[in-house]
C-alpha cells in the first residue's frame, strides 16, 4: 500500500531484518534448500555447453566476459529473485507457497525481474571492463614493442564455482548499493509498476534511510573478496550456498519494512476497514485501536499501541 511507505528506519530495524529473514528461511526450509541449489547447479550446466569451445577462443575479450557473467551471474539473479518471492509466499497465511508462485502472472514477473538483476550486474562488469581495457595500455605503453598479455576478460573468477558465485554475490551488492537499487528487485517483482517508478521510490528509500550504504559496501566487498584469500577460501565454499537466498529473503523483509510497516496487504486491508469502521462509529473501534478522535491511520496507531 502506497501509504505505508517507503519511510524512514534505524540501524535497529535492520538487525531485526537479520533475525525476520532467518525466521523466514526456516518456515521453509526444504523449499529454501532446493532454491540455493538452483545456483551452482544452474552455472554448471551453462558452463557445460560445447557453445562456448566454438564461439570464445576466435572472439575472446568482450565476448568472454559476457559469456562468464552469464554464466555465473544469470542462474545467481534467478535464485536471488526466486528466493525474494517464495519468502512473501511463505509469509503469507494463505495458499501454499508454491501455489502462489507457480502461475502464469507469477512467473512472468519472476522472470522480468530476475533479467533485470542480470542487466544490471552485467552492466557493473562491462563497466569495471571498459576502465580496466582503457587504463592498462597506458601503463603497458612505456614497455615499448614487446608483446603484451592480453587482459583477462574473467576478472573476479576463482578456481572454484561456488567462490565464483560468492563473489558475484558481492558484486550484486556493488552494483545495487552503486545505481541506488536496493529495493528495485521487490518493487518490480511485487508491485508490478514501470521501471522508472520502481528506481525512483529505490532512490528515495536509500535517501532516507543512508545508513544502508556503509553496510551494503562493506559486506559486498567481503564477499567479492573473501574466496581470493588461502584462509578463507574453505567458509567461502560454504556461504555461497546459503547466502543467495539469504539476500533474497533480506530484501523482501527490508521492503515489507520499509514500504509497508511490516504487514502484507492481506492485514494492512483488516487494519483499515477496522479504522474506518471505528471512525464511522461501528463496533470495530475496540478492535483496531484507532478511535474516531486519534486522527491516525491504522498502521501508526498500531505501532504506538505496541
Amino acid at each position: 500500500m502506497r501509504g505505508f511507505g517507503p519511510r524512514a528506519l534505524t540501524p535497529r530495524d535492520g538487525r531485526d531484518w537479520l533475525m525476520q529473514a532467518w525466521q523466514v528461511m526456516w518456515r521453509r526450509p526444504g523449499l529454501f534448500v532446493a532454491v540455493a541449489l538452483f545456483a551452482p547447479s544452474g552455472s554448471a550446466l551453462l558452463l557445460a555447453l560445447p557453445v562456448w569451445e566454438w564461439w570464445l577462443p576466435p572472439l575472446g575479450g568482450w565476448v568472454t566476459l559476457i559469456a562468464t557473467v552469464f554464466c555465473y551471474g544469470l542462474p545467481l539473479s534467478l535464485t536471488v529473485t526466486l528466493a525474494c518471492g517464495i519468502a512473501r509466499a511463505a509469509n503469507r497465511q494463505r495458499t501454499p507457497a508454491f501455489k502462489q508462485l507457480f502461475n502464469r502472472t507469477a512467473l512472468k514477473a519472476l522472470a522480468r525481474t530476475s533479467l533485470l538483476l542480470f542487466g544490471l550486474l552485467l552492466q557493473g562488469y562491462l563497466l569495471i571492463y571498459w576502465v580496466q581495457d582503457q587504463l592498462l595500455p597506458v601503463d603497458l605503453a612505456a614497455i615499448g614493442d614487446r608483446a603484451t598479455p592480453s587482459i583477462p576478460a574473467t576478472f573476479g573468477v576463482t578456481d572454484t564455482l561456488l567462490g565464483t558465485q560468492l563473489s558475484v554475490l558481492g558484486s550484486v551488492l556493488l552494483v545495487l548499493q552503486a545505481l541506488l537499487a536496493v529495493f528495485i528487485i521487490p518493487l518490480q517483482l511485487f508491485r508490478e509498476l514501470p521501471l522508472a517508478a520502481c528506481w525512483r521510490r529505490s532512490v528515495l528509500a536509500l535517501q532516507l534511510n543512508p545508513w544502508l550504504f556503509p553496510v551494503m559496501g562493506l559486506s559486498g566487498l567481503a564477499l567479492l573478496a573473501l574466496p581470493f584469500l588461502d584462509l578463507f577460501s574453505i567458509p567461502a565454499q560454504i556461504l555461497a550456498l546459503p547466502l543467495p537466498v539469504y539476500l533474497g529473503i533480506l530484501l523482501y523483509v527490508a521492503w515489507n519494512d520499509v514500504f509497508q510497516g511490516g504487514e502484507e496487504e492481506e492485514e494492512i486491508r483488516d487494519i483499515q476497514d477496522q479504522w474506518r469502521a471505528s471512525v464511522s462509529g461501528g463496533p470495530a473501534s475496540c478492535q483496531s485501536g484507532a478511535g474516531p478522535g486519534s486522527g491516525l491511520p491504522p498502521a501508526e496507531s498500531r505501532r504506538q499501541h505496541e
